[in-house]
């Protein structure tokens, strides 16, 4: 292999560069010492929240070029590759880096072909249109390298594929068996092998890749870990804005607890979008308030039943969290008194959620005391998550103080908003 510092390419495209490994390639290529001319990161939604960092690389990066696409689209491969020929014109394309893909986590039992379809679509037919209708521009590219043999600095098809897709490992199958996905990243490989006997001719080498277990937005392999660890671990498959879906975990979980009910409900799943006054917009405000505050009535009443069996069976006096609790995870961007990180990011929405999720705390803790169930509001601190810019504490920080927070409650908390650390917050 050749040295990192001899890697120069005049340019790459990145599929599925709006988050996770693609927006990392992204990064690194405009990093190397001798950044390509042109770096092309595509992404189903240039607006799109999760296209943010993104955009604001393109705004620092003039080398960078964001195009809008789906690669189960031909019309839109072919508009991509109208708008790459127009920047790279003859120098062609370097590298086209197939990253953008999906799984589902279907079993044997549940598999079914609407999925694996749509699946394959991605991983594996969008693979190879991206690959032909990009195959002339990397020919031009291989043709005007005066490099020898073939390399990644001449002309290189890497098509991003997974350990799980190998016959004769069969990776992380204890903890997820992803039959389409595994499926589609075997035939992925035989693509890739089949790529590099034919493009070989032109100069062009072709390589799959697995990128490793990598902590991503959509990786749950570390979840799936801990249910072999732990079997008192149960993974339930929710939307919380979904009736049906709460209905079937509810089910889920009565069948586990019977008559013992369920002691704490966390209401933690969350969602926002960075708009300011001027762009907040209807529908941004309404997904976001559908599952920072509606999804998170819905989970209360839909379990309220289950709480009330644990109170009634739980031996403890007063109010607390060994008997039953609805734990709602809020922020203090929603506080009117602190309108707190203002200045870092409006995030009208959001606020406005976490506003109102804080009076349905309230509303639930002057509601479900007489039933021995207590409601509380915390701030969990801003995390290091994937989708915090301004991170200040580690999940492991936030969690640990959360659960001494649980510990300790009692009736006088009740309908308080407090932080991880058990501090108060102003409403």
């Amino acid at each position: 292999m050749a040295r990192s510092m001899d890697f120069c390419v005049f340019s790459v495209l990145v599929t599925g560069s709006d988050r996770g490994i693609g927006l990392g390639l992204v990064k690194r290529f405009l990093e190397l010492p001798c950044p390509p001319k042109w770096v092309f990161a595509t992404t189903l939604d240039l607006e799109g929240e999760e296209t943010k960092e993104l955009r604001e690389l393109a705004c620092k990066h003039p080398n960078l070029v964001m195009l809008q696409l789906d690669v189960t689209n031909l019309e839109g491969i072919q508009a991509a590759q109208k708008e790459v020929q127009k920047c790279v014109g003859e120098g062609g394309l370097t590298i086209l880096y197939n990253n953008a893909g999906i799984w589902l986590f279907n079993t044997l039992e549940t598999e079914n072909a609407k999925d694996m379809m749509h699946v394959y679509s991605v991983n594996t037919i969008g693979t190879l249109q991206m690959s032909q209708a990009f195959l002339p521009l990397l020919k031009k590219a291989s043709q005007r390298s005066p490099c020898q043999g073939l390399s990644c600095s001449k002309a290189a098809i890497i098509n991003m594929s997974s350990s799980m897709g190998s016959v004769e490992f069969m990776t992380y199958w204890v903890q997820c068996q992803m039959i389409g996905y595994r499926c589609s990243k075997a035939a992925l490989n035989i693509l890739t092998k089949c790529q590099s006997l034919q493009y070989s001719a032109d100069g062009i080498m072709s390589v799959a890749i697995h990128p490793g277990s990598v902590s991503t937005t959509c990786n749950p392999i570390e979840l799936r870990e801990l249910v072999c660890k732990y079997p008192n671990l149960v993974v339930l498959q929710l939307d919380v804005t979904n009736l049906e879906s709460i209905q079937a975990a509810l089910k889920e979980v009565q069948k586990c607890v019977g008559e013992g009910g369920l002691t704490i409900l966390i209401n933690n799943a969350g969602t926002w979008a960075f708009n300011d006054l001027q762009t907040e917009n209807a529908k941004d405000m309404m997904r976001v308030y559908s599952v920072d505050v509606i999804g998170t009535l819905q989970m209360s009443q839909a379990f309220l039943p289950l709480l009330k069996k644990a109170a009634r069976r739980s031996p403890c006096q007063g109010l607390s969290s060994s008997k039953a609790a609805i734990i709602n995870i809020s922020s203090n961007g929603g506080s009117i008194e602190l309108v707190a990180y203002w200045d870092q990011y409006k995030i009208i929405g959001y606020r406005c959620a976490k506003a109102a999720l804080n009076m349905l705390t309230k509303c639930q803790s002057l509601e479900y005391p007489a039933e021995g169930i207590m409601s509380i509001a915390i701030h969990p601190g801003s995390v290091e998550t994937a989708d915090n810019p301004n991170p200040e504490i580690s999940v492991e920080e936030s969690t640990q103080g959360i659960m001494t927070v649980l510990s300790k409650l009692c009736e006088e908390d009740n309908g308080t908003f407090v932080d991880w650390l058990g501090r108060p917050i102003p409403w």
